[in-house]
């Protein structure tokens, strides 16, 4: 089994005796991760340094490739993070599809006294509860549909302190304050051919990392895909050219939102970048995106 852990430090908090093929490390001290004998290679990289809509702005983080770890660990670490869904994004990238990420995280006061300061504000003003929300929330926001199962779970010790204790337990400070949670999911698979039984799923599959557009324009443009695509279930090199042409979505929409969105709203934006992709001769090539940006119709772009 293959590990990619980030905020790694000198503690994993796996199972004694637990045996991995790979397990590599990321974090911002490497002092700290030479200390840690689960590890079998070690990244330095700075978590909040990232791309925007891309991840993790780590060449070696990223030559790990795509679809490489069955398994993603985040412990402690995603209160510290400024952009956590670049971050997940990463690790979306980079884990298997079917290999399951786990965000672990202990109660808000736990770390308050040692690395409050370092906490974001946004963590530092929400209860535990919220919490689960927030980290199933970076999960969906990254990746949507590309995430499935999410759920979160309380794994609390027993000598953890629960919300419905008395006064007199609070004051005295029995128990301890080490609540722990967990958020996970697993990576869904994306469409290699798009199904002619269900071209929108595959088409959806197609978009969940597709940067520039907002989930909103990926729910409008796919079912518009979907018909077109069925449209032409005769026409098989029409059928090519629509799966081919999504990877150009970016930069139609880069086009597009710069457009009056009183004039041109989101469902006409959403038409629009569908008839283009079911051209075949549409590359997004500088002519082309330079007569898009004109707010030309799409059977005047050469």
């Amino acid at each position: 089994m293959s590990v990619l852990e980030l905020g790694a430090a000198e503690k994993s908090y796996l199972p004694d005796g637990i045996k991995l093929g790979r397990h590599v490390g990321v974090g911002l001290n490497k002092g700290l991760m030479d200390k840690n004998p689960a590890l079998s290679e070690t990244i330095v990289a700075d978590l909040n340094n990232v791309v925007e809509e891309m991840g993790v702005d780590s060449d070696e983080l990223n030559q790990l490739g795509s679809d490489t770890f069955d398994v993603i660990l985040i412990a402690n670490t995603i209160e510290f993070l400024t952009q956590p869904r670049e971050v997940f994004k990463s690790c979306w990238r980079a884990l298997k599809p079917g290999g399951i990420m786990m965000v672990a995280f202990p109660e808000r006061e736990a770390l308050k006294e040692k690395f409050g300061d370092a906490q974001t504000k946004m963590w530092r003003g929400y209860n535990d509860d919220q919490h689960m929300w927030m980290a199933g929330s970076f999960f969906q926001f990254s990746a949507g549909d590309g995430w499935e199962g999410l759920k979160g779970f309380d794994i609390s010790p027993e000598s953890a302190k629960k919300e419905d204790e008395g006064l007199l337990a609070r004051f005295s400070n029995t128990g301890k304050s080490n609540n722990m949670f967990v958020c996970q999911a697993t990576k869904a698979s994306v469409s290699e051919e798009i199904d002619p039984n269900d071209p929108e799923k595959s088409f959806s599959s197609l978009m969940w990392m597709t940067p520039t557009m907002e989930s909103r324009d990926k729910l409008l443009v796919t079912p518009r895909l979907s018909r077109v695509y069925l449209h032409y279930k005769d026409q098989p090199a029409r059928q090519k050219a629509i799966q081919e042409n999504v990877e150009t979505l970016p930069s139609i929409y880069e086009a597009l939102i710069k457009m009056d969105q009183f004039a041109f709203p989101f469902n006409l934006q959403a038409t629009l970048a569908a008839d283009l992709l079911s051209d075949p001769d549409f590359e997004a090539n500088d002519k082309q995106m330079e007569a898009l940006k004109m707010g030309k119709k799409s059977n005047s772009i050469p």
